[in-house]
């Protein structure tokens, strides 16, 4: 590559006033510092992707600029409290540090949570307890009923003692049996009696005993079937009842620690003895993915619900708010549902989803307040910027203009690459004014016809300065 030696740029005719707000020259042309020509061999265009073409004037959209600022997205905004109290034990993050979901940001101890923790656990053994008993008091329940059916119906004792071998009852199947057998005693000494009676052979005396002593067994077998047909269904409703105010009492103790942000996850965990003093740990943790913009807290402090500990902010979109003049207001419909707006320091243009348009004019300022919100990836807008806003201005007819990706800045000021000859480009401040749709109006400092360089132009901007640098010195 050849550097011919530097010389002044083309100077201005003049500096008219800025026509709209956020608009305007970068300075005066032909400043010292913006002149130069670079010499670019022609080979070496397609590598360094050098583009030209010609400056033509076209109808541009016209637009109007407001300031604008950038503010974080309230809805992506959390200021972290702690919801118990106690004693900070461990802070985790610092401030400006970017933290994921649920990310431990400090630890607390604190009483109420190890006490509520210590509930749930407690809770939970009651209602395994509480369950165990139920399902025995159920097969109690099921066997002895099935059992007294079988008596009842004049089973013999033979088939009964086959047919409940090893099916819990308690000491119901006891005193059942031994009921049942008493009374089969007495049903077979009746008969022999009886029979003997009427033979002659045994006094009828003896034989009225035999039938007294029956009849007592009797009505005391179906006096106890009758009990234990109650007493074992209540001491079955009576378990059940007991499981169910277990498992409410799990169920208050689950909801306390939702309440304290915990998860059925963490619930799981819970082992006193091997948590030991940490069981009153209670961890702090991030809402959403974000940065910590705010940290209020050090260690040994104590804390509590009115206490704010971080402010963490999702910064991966912002919102812009721009207040319009009533004056303006027509021109917000014309927006449809997007705006533009451009950004220090290189004024680049970026897209915004507009979710606001303002229903109240504020009686002082008589605006109505304007919100979009942006996507910022890679976080070059910060909030606290002020932006300029576009809204839709009347159509500028016959403007000089140049793709926007032809302006480059040198030293603060907005400049074009002006092809002279075949492989030499100088370097000339211009004056821009409107832009639209890709195009930007320039005002001063070409001449329709002049060939300007579109893309590429970053190539020629580095060496011109690195010539610079070596002539300075």
């Amino acid at each position: 590559m050849r550097w011919p030696r530097p010389g002044p740029g083309p100077t201005a005719a003049g500096h008219r006033e800025q026509e709209e707000e956020g608009e305007g020259a970068h300075g005066r042309h032909g400043e010292e510092g913006i002149g130069g020509q670079v010499v670019l061999p022609r080979e070496k265009w397609q590598v360094a992707g050098l583009k030209v073409a010609p400056v033509a004037q076209r109808t541009l959209a016209g637009t109007t600029f407001v300031t604008g600022k950038l503010t974080l997205n309230e809805d992506r905004v959390a200021n972290i409290h702690s919801l118990v109290d106690g004693q900070v034990h461990e802070v985790r993050v610092q401030f400006g540090e970017d933290v994921r979901r649920r990310q431990t940001l400090a630890i607390i101890d604190s009483k109420e949570v190890g006490n509520a923790k210590l509930r749930w656990v407690q809770a939970r053994l009651a209602a395994e307890f509480a369950r165990v008993n139920n399902d025995w008091a159920q097969q109690i329940n099921t066997n002895t009923q099935e059992l007294i059916q079988a008596l009842a119906a004049e089973s013999p004792l033979d088939s009964i003692d086959k047919r409940f071998a090893g099916k819990p009852m308690g000491e119901y199947r006891e005193k059942l049996i031994t009921a049942y057998a008493n009374l089969h005693k007495s049903r077979r000494d009746l008969q022999r009696l009886g029979r003997l009676a009427e033979q002659g052979v045994a006094a009828g005396k003896q034989a009225l005993a035999a039938q007294a002593a029956y009849e007592a067994d009797r009505a005391k077998f179906q006096a106890l079937m009758e009990q234990l047909k109650f007493t074992v269904r209540q001491q079955a409703l009576m378990a059940e009842q007991r499981l169910r105010e277990a498992d409410q009492a799990v169920a208050a103790a689950r909801s306390q620690l939702f309440i304290l942000g915990y998860r059925q996850t963490d619930l799981q965990r819970f082992d006193p003895i091997k948590e030991g003093e940490a069981i009153s740990h209670y961890e702090i943790r991030a809402p959403f993915d974000g940065t910590v913009i705010e940290k209020r807290v050090v260690l040994a402090e104590r804390v509590g619900p009115d206490t704010e500990l971080f402010r963490i902010a999702d910064l991966s979109t912002l919102w812009v708010q721009a207040d319009i003049y009533q004056k303006d207001l027509p021109k917000i419909e014309r927006l449809g549902d997007r705006l533009r707006f451009r950004a220090p320091p290189n004024h680049e243009e970026f897209d915004a989803k507009i979710f606001y348009r303002g229903d109240i004019l504020d009686p002082e300022t008589r605006t109505v307040r304007l919100r979009a919100v942006v996507d910022n990836p890679d976080r070059r807008l910060k909030a606290g910027m002020f932006v300029d806003v576009a809204l839709p201005g009347e159509a500028i007819a016959d403007a000089l203009a140049v793709p926007a990706s032809a302006l480059q800045e040198i030293r603060g000021r907005t400049v074009v690459f002006v092809r002279h000859e075949d492989e030499t480009f100088e370097v000339r401040g211009v004056d821009v004014g409107a832009r639209s749709g890709g195009w930007v109006e320039i005002r001063e400092g070409l001449r329709r016809g002049e060939s300007v360089v579109v893309s590429g132009g970053f190539t020629l901007k580095s060496e011109l300065l690195k010539a610079s640098i070596s002539h300075s010195h």
